[in-house]
């Protein structure tokens, strides 16, 4: 009897895995192109994005933000990441990278250099 309450909790386990594993995947592709699409809107070209990820975060779902998020690094600007979130529409968050050579840069200056940060 406790095998079978044993095998039965395990499989439980495995198949949530196993659906949350299928659900991550699908979700990355569709919003990948979602976003493909949506910089292509806003005037980019394929050629221009270096590459698109998107990532997902089910702690996101408990703690307030976002479940899935975009990066997107553009060919002329290597080594800088602008962040979108995917909560109602699509939406750029900031951006990351090595900015160690912009820390003492005038915001204007800043600004001027980053040339995808959407305003």
């Amino acid at each position: 009897m406790k095998k079978k309450i044993i095998a039965g909790i395990l499989s439980a386990v495995i198949l949530i895995a196993v659906c949350c594993g299928i659900y991550s995947v699908s979700g990355s592709s569709a919003r990948t192109k979602n976003l493909l699409a949506y910089l292509e809107s806003k005037g980019y070209s394929a050629s221009e994005i270096r590459d698109i990820s998107v990532k997902h975060s089910f702690a996101g779902l408990f703690l307030g933000y976002a479940e899935w998020t975009g990066y997107v690094e553009f060919e002329n600007e290597a080594g800088i990441q602008y962040h979108y979130g995917f909560t109602n529409g699509i939406s750029q968050g900031g951006f990351s990278g090595d900015l160690e050579v912009y820390g003492k840069l005038e915001k204007e200056e800043l600004l001027e250099i980053l040339k995808h940060l959407e305003r």
